[in-house]
């Protein structure tokens, strides 16, 4: 977003510098504090260069405080929501790549909205930057990204990989790859080109079904693309190249694949894989038409997975109440 100013207006290196510091590290509210930069500077960067891309900001927090969804708007006025995680040890922005979702799973509301508009690699990373300002101001630091909010970020490849670039550049905001994670619904040809940049960023896949009958019934359009056994042949070659765990992203869907013979199939295909199984209970949104499992369900389901030797958790949904968990990011209007 600098360059093409410095090479216009001639500007000596450190400028540059000054300005990833400044925007990036230290988390400015406007161009107007980027002090290092003299008045006339300034004026140019108000000129050229948007301080943000997003607009029509609304922000809505769980009353325990810990979860804070943002609705934005790209410039053609299509909306985005993002998410804001607290926890003791971290703070997670969920970010989106899209407007919208063009996969279609039946169970996502993200999904059920449709797609609307890519984002831009800008747009993208703007999300993150309005929440490291808001933690600023509860002089928190910003730890984790997760690409897990609304649209496939595989079908967005080339922004998704920019921000990511600039997310562990330690000029910019200098996090550590281990503390990003993609999640995926299961491109294969578009994972093993992620795959192969060596990026070194957690990957999460979307499963949700232990066979690929079920996942074309409640994932048709990622599912009948992307056979189960090309996506398990890919992450297991990954496995044996890096050594690197894989995570399983598990839907409990009541009476669909929450079954004790859901599990022990899902055991099987798991079965001497570095990974960990993320169940999560359904979140429920208006117009899907899916219940969550029972925790006598998801208790046994857990339970064979255990006696099978498979790793797993029972993830804590934040933000349920203001449509902010899994599966819940959706804007229906304007």
């Amino acid at each position: 977003m600098i360059d093409f100013l410095m090479e216009r207006y001639n500007l000596p290196k450190y400028r540059k510098e000054q300005f990833l510091k400044a925007f990036f590290q230290e988390g400015i509210n406007s161009w107007d504090e980027m002090t290092t930069w003299p008045t006339s500077l300034r004026d140019i960067l108000k000129k050229e260069i948007p301080f943000t891309t997003l607009q029509n900001f609304t922000e809505v927090t769980s009353r325990d405080g810990r979860t804070t969804k943002l609705l934005s708007y790209t410039q053609d006025g299509y909306p985005i929501e993002t998410v804001l995680m607290r926890a003791p040890k971290r703070n997670t922005v969920c970010v989106s790549c899209m407007s919208g979702c063009p996969v279609g799973c039946k169970f996502c509301a993200t999904g059920q909205m449709g797609f609307k508009e890519q984002l831009d690699h800008r747009e993208i990373l703007d999300q993150i930057m309005y929440f490291k300002r808001v933690l600023k101001k509860e002089s928190k630091e910003l730890t984790n990204v997760v690409f897990m909010g609304m649209g496939e970020p595989l079908l967005n490849f080339d922004n998704v990989v920019k921000t990511i670039k600039d997310i562990i550049d330690p000029r910019m905001l200098g996090i550590s790859h281990r503390k990003i994670t993609l999640s995926t619904a299961g491109y294969v040809k578009e994972l093993e080109k992620f795959l192969a940049l060596n990026l070194g960023v957690k990957i999460a896949i979307s499963l949700h079904a232990p066979n690929q009958q079920l996942r074309e019934e409640i994932m048709p359009t990622v599912a009948k693309a992307n056979n189960l056994k090309d996506l398990l042949l890919t992450l297991k070659r990954y496995q044996l190249r890096t050594n690197k765990r894989i995570t399983y992203e598990y839907l409990l869907l009541r009476d669909i694949n929450d079954t004790s013979s859901h599990a022990k199939e899902l055991a099987k295909l798991l079965r001497n894989q570095i990974c960990l199984v993320n169940l999560i209970n359904f979140n429920e949104s208006e117009g899907i038409d899916f219940r969550p499992s029972s925790k006598k369900d998801i208790d046994g389901f857990r339970r064979i997975l255990d006696q099978q030797g498979i790793t797993n958790t029972l993830r804590y949904s934040f933000g349920g109440e203001i449509s902010a968990a899994c599966g819940q990011l959706a804007k229906k209007s304007g």
